[in-house]
């Protein structure tokens, strides 16, 4: 992927490739909507009419943003250097253990110190992961592809065993852990609504990234070696070390993700709580063209979809693996459009 498309929007030619792309997006999906018996138009007027529409809906839009756009920052930076980061999930729960089993400890910290603190455990428990696979990677040349799908299946193996058993709550008769210390919990800012101060760090961490992916020595090294690792290692560069790197940040948003959702939606571990995040980043950093400024956009899309499909199944009687449908198409189609312009520009 070429460096300048990662940092700025297409040119004329590819912003009409662009939007054909979100055309057929939106066009598949009816097609099924179709097929179910259902009116696409009447569909997406409801989906849109709830979650941009009322106050309730919007909430929600924002805060399934929040993981959302933590979980996709980490999946563009790890694409950046051409490592195909698609152990979201796994990453999200690691972060979310590594916090939830060091918070009787981190609790009785003062405040502010002991959410930092919290937080950060959340961003080790993901990056540990990430960074091993970057390891297996640089060290066996192991396929990241085939190592984080695999570790997603065993973390989550490893979640399901520690809920039912060394973290099970007390009275044991529920799959699920004890409460997180009150300390450590992330109230709502907003009445009426679930939004919490994880949007504030969501927020941050966009500006981060954005900074150093656009203004700094290792943005320039990721996409250095992502773009043409050959070249890479001729100008001197430390291949191994940047992926590595890559594969750290990458996994440590993810396990951020999980800290926050833990202390601000679920307060504490359960089965698989934040199962297609990791599918979803990757639609989201493709359709962002992997740059931090427009991930937020991608996610509030999203995050549209997310929330709409309740009332897409409630209320048109469209099942929610639609959404599913939506996630790969994006995807391919994002794909298909890097595919044509990059052929666009050789043929120049």
């Amino acid at each position: 992927m070429d460096d300048r498309s990662m940092t700025r929007w297409p040119s004329s030619y590819q912003w009409w490739l662009f939007l054909a792309v979100v055309a057929v997006t939106l066009l598949i999906p009816a097609l099924f909507i179709l097929v179910a018996g259902k009116n696409p138009i009447t569909a997406y007027a409801s989906l849109l009419s709830y979650t941009l529409g009322t106050r309730n809906g919007f909430y929600e839009v924002i805060t399934q943003c929040i993981p959302l756009v933590l979980v996709s920052l980490g999946v563009a930076v790890a694409f950046r250097a051409g490592v195909f980061n698609i152990g979201g999930d796994g990453q999200l729960l690691s972060g979310a253990m590594l916090s939830f089993v060091f918070a009787p400890y981190v609790a009785h910290l003062p405040m502010p110190l002991n959410m930092l603190v919290y937080l950060f455990l959340g961003f080790v428990g993901g990056g540990l992961l990430g960074m091993f696979v970057g390891w297996l990677k640089v060290r066996f040349r192991a396929s990241e592809i085939i190592t984080t799908i695999v570790l997603n299946f065993i973390v989550l193996q490893v979640l399901s065993w520690l809920i039912r058993g060394p973290l099970q709550e007390p009275a044991r008769l529920m799959p699920w852990s004890d409460y997180l210390p009150e300390s450590l919990i992330l109230f709502p800012i907003i009445d009426g609504s679930r939004i919490h101060a994880g949007l504030f760090v969501a927020i941050a961490a966009v500006i981060v990234m954005a900074v150093v992916i656009g203004k700094t020595s290792f943005g320039y090294k990721l996409t250095a070696v992502g773009k043409n690792p050959f070249a890479a290692r001729y100008a001197g560069l430390k291949e191994g070390r940047i992926i590595v790197l890559a594969m750290l940040v990458s996994g440590g948003l993810a396990g951020l993700a999980g800290s926050i959702q833990v202390a601000a939606i679920h307060e504490r571990l359960q089965d698989d709580f934040a199962s297609g995040y990791g599918e979803a980043a990757i639609a989201i950093a493709l359709m962002a063209r992997l740059s931090p400024a427009f991930i937020p956009l991608a996610a509030l899309l999203f995050g549209v979809f997310y929330v709409g499909a309740g009332v897409l199944q409630r209320e048109v009687g469209v099942p929610f693996p639609i959404v599913k449908i939506i996630e790969g198409i994006v995807i391919l189609g994002f794909l298909c459009f890097e595919a044509l312009s990059n052929r666009r520009k050789e043929a120049h």
